[in-house]
């Protein structure tokens, strides 16, 4: 599930764009609308990779599936074993599912039997020790079909490079949505390891998609639009520092450090504080985190007893 650490990413990346076009761009306003509209669209897109993993899985079954149909005219009888894949309860299970049907229209996944790259990924998998162990057993158990299917997905599909360069190039925020796509997969596969499916249920994005967007939309928008004023307290309380020697990812970093802290009264100053230290040091400088936790301590104190500050609700007035 989506959570507020990966929000404020797609804020800071999204907050990163819109100040380097800015400068170029005379309608300032309409470009931090479209960029909002873009982060707004970027959250409901998460979901979207996770019904094409969904329908990769059934894809391959299918041309399995063909294989199996064209060995039927071979004059030598083979093991029916190599076609376990066409046969596997689960992925069988997925492919009528109303609810994965329902996701992959929502979605419009496009993926079939003819889609190239999901025939060279299926060559590919047909050399995995994964697929070529399943093959060995004969009429395999519920538990070993389900096995295959977890190994496919966590050792092949998130694994193998071209399948990632793939999801890649289709969405430029996937190492971030990678995380989530994997938590949502993972705990699809705990409700599937049933063999009458009585458990099975496709996993939710989020428990309030609105209230995470409203939360995103709302921290890019007051950076943005108090950026002079957040600016001013970061060169008021930086010592020997001029904000303009900051990097620019830096300078993002502690505006929406201020911006959450002022306008979100029911975040701790605290959580605020260290979700930037922390995003500071996967996408800024190995120093970053230690500036940026200094300045935010101090910025936030005296914001505090000015009143800029303010926090409401259980646990959360008494912040120092």
């Amino acid at each position: 599930m989506i959570n507020r650490r990966s929000l404020r990413v797609k804020v800071l990346q999204l907050l990163f764009s819109y100040y380097n076009q800015v400068v170029y761009k005379e309608d300032k306003k309409k470009l931090q609308l479209e960029i909002s509209k873009q982060l707004h669209q970027s959250i409901l897109d998460i979901e979207k990779p996770y019904f094409e993993v969904i329908s990769l899985l059934i894809v391959l079954k299918n041309i399995n599936e063909e294989k199996k149909q064209i060995a039927k005219k071979e004059l030598i009888k083979k093991s029916t074993s190599r076609f376990n894949l066409s046969e596997n309860r689960i992925i069988n299970f997925l492919e009528k599912n109303t609810q994965i049907i329902d996701g992959l229209i929502k979605h419009k996944n496009g993926w079939n039997t003819k889609t190239e790259k999901i025939r060279n990924w299926y060559n590919i998998l047909l050399q995995e020790e994964l697929y070529k162990n399943y093959v060995t057993i004969e009429k395999p158990k519920f538990q070993e079909d389900f096995d295959f299917l977890q190994n496919l997905i966590v050792k092949f599909l998130f694994k193998n490079k071209d399948i990632q360069k793939s999801f890649e190039e289709e969405n430029i925020f996937w190492n971030e949505d990678f995380l989530i796509i994997k938590s949502m997969i993972k705990k699809t596969l705990k409700t599937l390891n049933s063999s009458n499916f009585n458990t099975f249920a496709t996993a939710s994005l989020s428990e309030d998609i609105k209230d995470d967007i409203k939360f995103a939309c709302s921290l890019f928008d007051c950076v943005i639009d108090n950026s002079t004023e957040y600016d001013g307290h970061i060169s008021k309380y930086s010592k020997n520092w001029d904000i303009e020697r900051l990097s620019l990812m830096d300078r993002i970093i502690l505006r929406m450090g201020i911006g959450e802290m002022v306008n979100f009264s029911n975040i701790p100053v605290k959580v605020s504080i260290n979700e930037c230290i922390d995003i500071a040091k996967n996408y800024s400088s190995p120093k970053s985190g230690k500036f940026i936790n200094g300045l935010l301590d101090v910025i936030s104190l005296n914001l505090l007893k000015e009143k800029k500050i303010i926090k409401t609700g259980k646990g959360l007035i008494d912040n120092k």
